[in-house]
């Protein structure tokens, strides 16, 4: 099957549903039979469809897909979130050397917002994983990577606590304090 359908407008061959193609990979494979993950525009929902199935558009902006994703990490469908995550958390590690970073830092933003109430540890997980792509990736100066490295000390959560006990970071006097906190308290969600 053809990458290059990623990122591409879709509409299901006996329905009016439509939508953006995500991924193809092999989670969206059983039985050897491949199956794009597509995120549909009228609902925050991730399904796996046959590439029979689809009937594809044009290939939409990186914005456009970024936005698709950054909306699907905040469905109430636990799947949904899971794949976008994961999703997510490569497109920051891949795909974003040429994106604006006014545009990154919203979807940044609602990362951050999702991870506060987010309950599902994959979901989670590869949130805290896309989040720390964006700081390694050198879009930001070191002002702002210092703010937001403090900024994430305000999150409860296990796996941003856990990509923030690294030796450069816990230079910072902030996120040293929350690491030693949560490695004392014993009260940090697992």
């Amino acid at each position: 099957m053809n990458d290059k359908l990623i990122g591409h407008k879709f509409k299901l061959v006996n329905s009016e549903k439509t939508g953006i193609t995500l991924e193809l990979n092999s989670w969206s494979t059983e039985n050897f039979i491949e199956k794009y993950s597509v995120s549909f525009d009228n609902e925050k929902i991730i399904e796996r469809i046959k590439a029979e199935n689809i009937s594809f558009g044009e290939k939409v902006s990186k914005i456009d897909f970024f936005n698709r994703l950054i909306r699907d990490i905040q469905s109430e469908d636990e799947k949904t979130k899971e794949f976008a995550s994961e999703i997510l958390c490569n497109f920051l590690e891949f795909d974003i050397s040429d994106f604006e970073l006014k545009t990154l830092k919203i979807g940044i933003e609602k990362i951050i917002e999702q991870l506060k109430t987010e309950k599902n540890i994959d979901a989670e997980q590869k949130l805290a994983e896309g989040l720390f792509e964006f700081i390694y990736s050198g879009k930001l100066n070191n002002k702002e990577k210092l703010e937001l490295l403090e900024r994430l000390t305000e999150i409860d959560s296990y796996q941003i606590c856990q990509y923030l006990d690294d030796e450069d970071y816990l230079k910072i006097p902030k996120v040293k304090k929350h690491v030693e906190k949560n490695k004392t308290s014993g009260e940090h969600r697992v």
